[in-house]
């Protein structure tokens, strides 16, 4: 665990300073004292000429803190850049200060630059913005650190909404603070094309501007509520008198963007998505569709045509351009989302398919991708996709970034087909709401308990995404962005022996006032929600209950019996007991009084924890949860339909518990979901039936549902029901999809 630990200098511009760095490097040990750090510290160089960039970076920051830069013939104490070699891997350094010296020492550049990073946490906060000091008090700590996950990265989408080249430039400055290495650019999509391509001048003549769409309807409505919602007036233009909205980078303006991430060790990865969401650009050259038209499907946009020789022409000349501004070794394609009943009824598509032996859209869509491939290979490239890519067929070299975590083992299915993978969960990964949701961020597993292990090296690391639908503000998007992202980049830096969440709390109060003074329009009105984990231990035959919140050290109380806790009621100190069956309600306290939003969960140790289950009809494979051991690992889900304990049918649920042997049963009860934004459902009916034998059945039970599908709230409902004290080894229960939708249910409870 890492300590947090404070120091004090009395004559320090800010007393009693933790040393609060973020991500939590891999040792650290800090020493009574300081080092003193003014204009006449004197500068040392035993770089061998490696650090050059990084000793103008290094004489940035002091400027910006200290006023004026350091000298070589400065004749203070002393500040020293060491070349050495022995330190590895890359990125690794090391940090030494004592009261007479700070030695940063790195074995390659990017090492040396987070050796300056991570100096400058260690600089009050408050010089981050206009103020500066000559006299900054350093405290004395020993570190050795090296990041963790080779891939820490941020994803921005700027074709649905736009962010100004300014706003890019400060992004890499906030995502190289905290030791983040990757930022990938989706630069194109239906609604909008951001990038200058000079062979096709009219994609950002016309497809960089658009009238009002859907989406921008919705941030009209909420900018009502809240102004950060309001369209910025640089990106409107009049044109007819009409209004538009949108922008585009010029070539200049990227190359100038490339090279100021590269001084800051942080590769731009391009998107260009492709075969769909290209609306934009067939807006302007309809003739890339098989229709000769934009237009939409049945669920996305009107792809290119891949049974068009004109389109490979079409994409070549883009990516050729594009390679010349972006020199990373990745072109991220996309290959997702691709609506493919255009293909079905093209002419071209067919001589294509009949040319080449492919017998379906979906081989249609492989060949695309790998001929597409085949050319960003001949340029020294690798090719990333979104995951949905797999799914019609990729060769094994193709990076794949996982963004489903709704989908059943699609990391299972990457690593079956050998691709090198970037995690980038939607759950939780996906920045969306204006929350402070850490938690799920900073204690996500790199794989799950179904992952083959030995496969574990094709992790390449992990990015968050923000798609910018609904977010028409730079200020929304920091608010959006953080400080969740410094969750994520302790995550993705710190090796597991030092994640701390208690310790990350305490820290991430420091880096507030950072970003605050950086100008960070940051978002942290922290959730008083308590987040809830079992622990099933079937040898004492009871479920540990523990308890965890985004806020630190919170004062909880709880009750079993679902009344609301008052101080009286029992304090939450560390995992507790149920044996039988309890309604958990806890909350945290302020001031003597208990806080909304309630933790309510049913917990019980019922007779049919752990026996088998038998399908007769499989779960939904969106919505695995626990796979076939979900109804009876004593596991009960939360709000959402996704959080991996409630299992999804689009048929009946149809099972049969067998209880091991015959015993006698008193009571029934599974508790379902109803939310019908989605098409989430109650089920007509529940039926229970008994058996001896496993063969002749008898219903005993069945409950009618009596909620109305026009129902749309979040709600739930326990259908439960009488045994009678009946003997039987077999319990077969149906729950009747009479609405033809999704049903979701945790547990079948027998006692």
């Amino acid at each position: 665990m890492l300590a947090v630990l404070f120091w004090t200098a009395c004559s320090s511009p800010v007393a009693n300073t933790p040393v609060s760095i973020i991500p939590a490097p891999a040792k650290m040990e800090v020493l009574n004292g300081s080092f003193t750090l003014n204009p006449s510290t004197k500068l040392v160089l035993k770089d061998e000429g490696n650090f050059s960039n990084e000793v103008e970076f290094l004489q940035i920051t002091l400027e910006h803190a200290l006023g004026s830069q350091i000298s070589e013939e400065g004749n203070g104490s002393e500040l020293e850049l060491i070349f050495d070699s022995q330190i590895q891997p890359a990125g690794a350094y090391q940090l030494d200060v004592s009261s007479d010296k700070v030695a940063l020492k790195a074995g390659d550049p990017t090492g040396m630059f987070y050796a300056i990073e991570t100096l400058r946490q260690l600089l009050p906060a408050d010089l981050e913005g206009d103020q500066t000091s000559t006299e900054i008090f350093i405290p004395t700590v020993k570190i050795e650190d090296q990041p963790t996950l080779g891939w820490r990265g941020m994803h921005l989408d700027v074709s649905r909404h736009f962010f100004s080249i300014e706003y890019l430039h400060r992004y890499v400055d906030l995502l190289a603070l905290y030791k983040m290495n990757k930022f990938h650019l989706h630069l194109t999509d239906d609604q909008g094309w951001r990038i200058e391509i000079k062979n096709y001048p009219e994609l950002t003549e016309k497809s960089a501007w658009r009238t009002f769409n859907n989406q921008d309807s919705v941030c009209m409505e909420k900018a009502v509520e809240d102004p950060r919602f309001n369209f910025e007036q640089k990106h409107l233009r009049e044109v007819d008198g009409q209004t538009q909205y949108g922008g585009f980078y010029t070539q200049e303006e990227l190359r100038e963007l490339v090279a100021y991430a590269q001084s800051r060790h942080i590769e731009i990865i391009p998107e260009i998505d492709m075969p769909g969401h290209m609306m934009a650009a067939i807006q302007v050259y309809p003739e890339l569709a098989c229709t000769n038209s934009a237009g939409w499907g049945k669920v996305f946009s009107t792809p290119l045509c891949p049974g068009k020789e004109g389109v490979y022409t079409f994409v070549e000349n883009v990516l050729t351009e594009v390679m010349d501004i972006f020199p990373s070794k990745y072109v991220h394609i996309g290959a997702d989302e691709v609506e493919k009943s255009t293909w079905e009824n093209s002419q071209e598509c067919k001589n294509l398919m009949a040319a080449e032996g492919i017998e379906d859209v979906e081989e249609l869509q492989t060949y695309f991708v790998e001929r597409v491939t085949d050319f960003l290979k001949s340029k020294g490239k690798e090719v990333i996709v979104w995951d949905d890519a797999l799914n019609s067929g990729i060769d094994s070299t193709l990076h794949v970034m996982y963004w489903r975590s709704w989908a059943a083992a699609v990391p299972e299915k990457i690593a079956a087909n050998g691709n090198p993978m970037i995690l980038v969960p939607g759950n939780p990964l996906y920045f969306s709401r204006l929350d402070a949701k850490m938690y799920p961020i900073y204690h996500m597993p790199l794989y799950g308990p179904k992952f083959p292990v030995e496969k574990a090296n094709l992790i390449q690391g992990m990015q968050a995404a923000l798609w910018s639908e609904t977010v028409p503000s730079e200020t929304l998007a920091d608010a959006i962005i953080f400080p969740k992202m410094l969750a994520l980049a302790e995550r993705a830096w710190s090796t597991p022996e030092v994640h701390d969440w208690e310790s990350f709390k305490v820290r991430l109060q420091t880096h507030l006032k950072r970003l605050d003074a950086l100008g960070v329009k940051y978002s942290y009105e922290v959730t008083k929600e308590l987040i809830p984990f079992m622990n099933v231990d079937t040898e004492k035959e009871q479920i540990g209950i523990m308890l965890d919140s985004e806020l630190s050290n919170p004062e909880i109380h709880y009750t079993l019996d679902g009344s609301v806790p008052t101080m009286e009621s029992p304090k939450y100190e560390d995992e507790f007991f149920v044996q039988g069956s309890a309604l958990v309600t806890a909350a945290v306290f302020e001031d003597g009084k208990a806080l909304e939003p309630f933790m309510t969960r049913q917990v019980d140790y019922h007779k049919a924890i752990g026996k088998a289950v038998t399908y007769h009809k499989p779960w939904n494979g969106a919505y695995p949860a626990g796979d076939a051991g979900t109804m009876t690992d004593g596991l009960r889900g939360g709000d959402a339909h996704h959080d991996g304990k409630w299992q999804g049918f689009t048929n009946d649920l149809d099972v049969t518990i067998d209880m091991g042997e015959e015993q006698e049963v008193n009571s029934f009860s599974a508790t379902f979901m109803q939310l019908s934004g989605p098409g989430i459902l109650m089920p007509g009916a529940v039926e229970v039936s008994l058996s001896l034998d496993g063969e002749n059945f008898h219903q005993v039970l069945s409950i009618e549902n009596d909620i109305p599908k026009e129902k749309k709230e979040l709600l739930f409902k326990e259908f439960a029901g009488s045994l009678a004290g009946e003997k039987a080894r077999f319990i077969h229960v149906k729950a009747i999809n009479s609405q033809r939708a999704f049903i979701f249910t945790d547990e079948i409870v027998i006692n």
